[in-house]
């Protein structure tokens, strides 16, 4: 199976950088939330600390949506040779 990165570079650069700019928003979303959980606050973290969780999630919400792509292919693949 192609990698995500592989996907990416076929797309159109508006596709790419919008694709790109939502999974660092949800990846800030659920680092933000995260913090609320341990009930700490967002100055108890230094940039770099901020900058790693982010990251971290990202590379998550890269294997969620790689993982979904995955599925769907399958389910599709799995319709079609039902149908025939």
């Amino acid at each position: 199976m192609p990698s995500l990165s592989d996907l990416l570079k076929k797309a159109p650069q508006a596709v790419k950088d919008k694709y790109k700019i939502k999974i660092r928003e949800k990846a800030i979303e659920r680092v933000k939330e995260k913090i609320i959980k341990h009930e700490k606050k967002i100055d108890d973290y230094s940039d770099d600390e901020m900058e790693a969780m982010i990251a971290e999630e990202q590379g998550r919400l890269n294997d969620d949506v790689r993982q979904g792509i995955l599925t769907t292919l399958l389910v599709a693949a799995g319709i079609d040779i039902l149908l025939l």
